[in-house]
């Protein structure tokens, strides 16, 4: 699929095929893993403004960034305006990140819950108050992640999209589905569409891409500057690059085996490395944490292959990484 290159302030992303951000999926790992398989830019995990403004060691892990993650952007969320300026302060400080995120479209209830993500579709004028401050008080570019609506009763996409760009964000990320819905049914590409026309800044559209079809049709029907793939690359990084060259071949079983390997190890190593600042102890050792929260990832990238139910039984005996690449050793023999 060609694209052409998305600018928004001083940001060029030369293949805005880039990695939604995910909590408990996007960390500095994975993120590694969708670079070098071809994605445009990422993003950090759903990360609290509130949790920056209070010290949280446990946030700020959150905002570990590798070589590899370039063009990244910090990905908060809150609803006071205070507590996102000053979160946004904070990012611009690290030095490492190259815009900043606006979460206003998490459906999670505890999010919600707060009055912030997608609780903020339903006070927009919140939204357009939050990014005007926070572009006052940063350098950095600012953009914005929303949905087509919270529910049928507040399906406004126009309306939030509009004031977004009127309170000066660089950029837009549009998931086609309503919050309440999470991530059921299709995705609206066409009222994306809707808001790419009407609005001057880029528009990244997100939702439903699965495969690399999926993709260009989405531009085909929207006209979007970008497109950001969430759950279709957990387990599949290789889509970016089927993306990016519809001729490249399905990943090998050796090619496979590689990335899991790789991709567990740098978890292993990104848990060391942040268990080391945590004030408290916790209950397992970075080696048995990483395994534990490598599961989705483990269980996507087995999909489709025989030999699979019988590792997902086993998932929670798995506390090291020797087992777990024995377990998938077993499943990929089978499957030659």
């Amino acid at each position: 699929m060609k694209i052409a290159p998305l600018k928004f302030g001083n940001v060029t992303i030369d293949f805005p095929v880039v990695l939604a951000p995910m909590a408990g999926y996007t960390d500095a790992a994975f993120r590694s893993i969708c670079k070098e398989q071809g994605a445009g830019a990422c993003y950090t995990e759903v990360t609290s403004a509130e949790g920056i403004r209070r010290d949280s060691q446990k946030t700020f892990q959150f905002l570990e960034v590798s070589k590899l993650d370039h063009p990244i952007a910090g990905h908060i969320f809150g609803k006071s305006v205070e507590a996102m300026v000053e979160a946004s302060q904070y990012i611009e400080k690290l030095g490492t990140f190259d815009w900043i995120d606006l979460n206003c479209g998490c459906p999670v209830k505890k999010v919600v819950r707060r009055g912030a993500g997608a609780a903020l579709m339903k006070e927009p004028e919140q939204i357009g108050e939050i990014v005007r401050a926070v572009k006052k008080a940063v350098a950095l570019p600012v953009s914005v992640k929303t949905r087509i609506g919270f529910s049928p009763s507040f399906p406004d996409h126009m309306t939030i999209a509009k004031i977004v760009e009127d309170a000066g964000a660089d950029m837009i990320a549009v998931h086609g589905r309503l919050a309440c819905n999470f991530h059921k049914g299709e995705a609206d590409w066409e009222k994306i569409g809707e808001i790419k026309q009407a609005l001057k800044i880029p528009v990244i559209g997100n939702g439903g891409v699965i495969t690399p079809e999926d993709a260009a049709e989405m531009v085909r029907v929207s006209g979007v500057d970008g497109v950001m793939i969430g759950r279709g690359a957990v387990g599949n990084p290789w889509l970016f690059e089927q993306i990016k060259n519809p001729a490249a071949n399905p990943p090998s079983i050796q090619q496979r085996r590689a990335v899991i390997e790789t991709h567990l190890l740098r978890l292993v190593e990104l848990t060391t490395a942040t268990a080391a600042g945590r004030r408290c102890k916790t209950k397992f050792i970075p080696e048995q944490a990483a395994c534990l929260h490598f599961r989705p990832h483990l269980a996507q990238y087995m999909k489709g292959l025989r030999g699979r139910r019988d590792l997902l039984q086993h998932l929670n005996e798995m506390h090291d990484v020797k087992t777990v690449l024995a377990a998938v050793d077993r499943v990929l023999e089978q499957n030659v």
